[in-house]
This record gives C-alpha cells, sequence and structure tokens, in this order.
C-alpha cells in the first residue's frame, strides 16, 4: 500500500512539474508573440510613415520638374528678348551713325556755302551779334561819276581786303563751335538771308 501511494505522490508531482513546464512554455510563447506583433505594428508604422514621405517626395519631385520646364520656358524666352534686343540696338547703332555721318554732311555743305557767300559777297554785318544800340541810318548820296584815282582805288582794295581777312577769320572761327551755337544758328539764317537776296 505505501507503495502505491508513493507512486500515486510521484506521479502527481511528476504532472506538476510538467505542467509547470507547459505554463512557463506558454508565457514564453506569448511573450514572444507579444513582441512580434509589437514588432509587426512598429513595422507596419513605419511602413506607413515612408510611403508617406515617399508621396511627398513625388510630389515634390513633380513640382521641381515643373519649375524647371518653366524656368527653361523663361530663360529661351529672355535669351530671344536679349537677342532682339541685341539686333534693334545694331540697328539703332547703325542708324546714329548715319544720322551723325549726315549731320557732318550738312555741316560740310553749310561750310561750302559759307565759303562761296564770304567769297562772293560782304557778310560781315550780318554776323556781328546783335545788341540794344540804336539803328545805325546811312545817307546814299549819289555817286558822281567820277573815275576813282588811284589813292582812292588803294584804299578800297585795302577796306576789301580787310574784310576778307575778317570774313574768313569769322569763318574759321565758326567752324569750330557746335552746330546748336548761337553763332552758327545767326550764320545759318545770316546765309539764308544772303542767298534769298542774291536770288532775287
Amino acid at each position: 500500500m505505501e507503495d502505491i501511494a508513493n507512486s500515486s505522490i510521484e506521479q502527481i508531482r511528476l504532472e506538476e512539474i510538467e505542467k509547470q513546464t507547459k505554463l512557463r512554455e506558454k508565457r514564453e510563447m506569448e511573450n514572444k508573440i507579444s513582441s512580434l506583433n509589437k514588432a509587426i505594428r512598429g513595422a507596419t508604422a513605419q511602413s506607413e510613415k515612408l510611403e508617406l514621405e515617399r508621396e511627398k517626395l513625388i510630389k515634390v519631385t513633380d513640382a521641381l520638374r515643373k519649375q524647371k520646364l518653366l524656368e527653361e520656358c523663361r530663360r529661351d524666352t529672355l535669351s530671344a528678348q536679349f537677342n532682339s534686343l541685341k539686333d534693334e540696338l545694331k540697328q539703332l547703332r547703325a542708324k546714329s551713325n548715319k544720322m551723325v555721318s549726315e549731320v557732318w554732311e550738312m555741316r560740310s555743305a553749310f561750310c561750302k556755302e559759307i565759303y562761296a557767300t564770304s567769297d562772293a559777297c560782304d557778310i560781315q554785318t550780318l554776323l556781328m551779334k546783335p545788341g540794344c544800340t540804336k539803328p545805325v541810318y546811312r545817307n546814299v548820296h549819289k555817286q558822281e561819276h567820277n573815275v576813282p584815282t588811284s589813292s582812292e582805288s588803294e584804299t578800297r582794295l585795302q577796306k576789301a581786303i580787310e574784310r576778307r581777312k575778317k570774313s574768313l577769320a569769322e569763318r574759321d572761327r565758326l567752324l569750330i563751335e557746335p552746330d546748336a551755337g548761337e553763332e552758327f544758328l545767326r550764320l545759318k539764317n545770316a546765309l539764308n538771308y544772303a542767298l534769298k537776296k542774291a536770288a532775287h
């Protein structure tokens, strides 16, 4: 009887040990499963976060691509405008050079007319600056048809030479003045006046 009782107790103890072992293994398994589930949830959250970042990067990349296309279009437009302005500047420079040449040709023509007029007549009085002095009236007397003496001819010749020298000096002085100067405009008006008088 005692052996049977001892055998039963040993059997019960072994069963208890086995039960404790199974419970411990079960808890370890549950802990592992819990850890795996936690790791899976973390990985899932990280995957979702990375997916959101990927979509954001795709949007940013698309925006940058569109911005690049816009910048290229703007660059091409500015390049075309620059080339157009460059051509326009070249045309304006050529036109300016042509107009400057025309102005110098006109100045040269005026100077030639001045030479011809100064050689043909006395324009010294027309070149004098206007002042506030009273006008000078001259009494013109009829000249007698007498043959001038040699001294009178010499005096007239000297006066004519002096007037010519003054006209040439005035002409040379006016050549170095700008076209918009007061003397140039007065000379131009005087030349027009002299030409009108010569035409009548």
